[in-house]
């Protein structure tokens, strides 16, 4: 369906498996049924990553393509680094957190750090 802009290597393959097997829990993702067939398909394929370049070409949009290189991208950095915690919030607060982080131009960490007196204190 999408176009492979990005190719999923053997070291990304566990982070690209995981975040298609969270989407693919919601049924509405690619459309009931082709969720559904989608989700077949990607069990009866070798866990290698050919094989899943092969399922992502097929099944994603370039946009989906997108969202998951991000989503490598990001797994990659949170397995770096050893000075980050992962918090659940609430729709409303991620709202307010990310709406002074794109008013301030800055990621959602350093406006809690700014906004809430981490490093320097709070911005006035």
């Amino acid at each position: 369906m999408g176009r492979n802009r990005y190719t999923i290597t053997a070291s990304d393959a566990w982070y690209a498996t995981r975040w298609i097997e969270k989407k693919l829990e919601n049924p509405i993702w690619l459309g009931e049924t082709r969720t559904y067939t989608a989700h077949l398909d990607l069990e009866q394929r070798e866990e290698d990553c050919n094989s899943l370049n092969e399922w992502c070409e097929l099944w994603l949009s370039n946009e989906q393509w997108t969202q998951l290189k991000n989503a490598i991208r990001s797994s990659r950095r949170r397995a770096k680094s050893d000075d980050l915690i992962n918090v659940t919030l609430s729709r409303h607060s991620w709202a307010i957190l990310s709406f002074w982080a794109k008013r301030d131009r800055c990621t959602l960490s350093e406006a809690i750090e700014r906004r809430l007196g981490g490093k320097g204190g709070p911005v006035r």
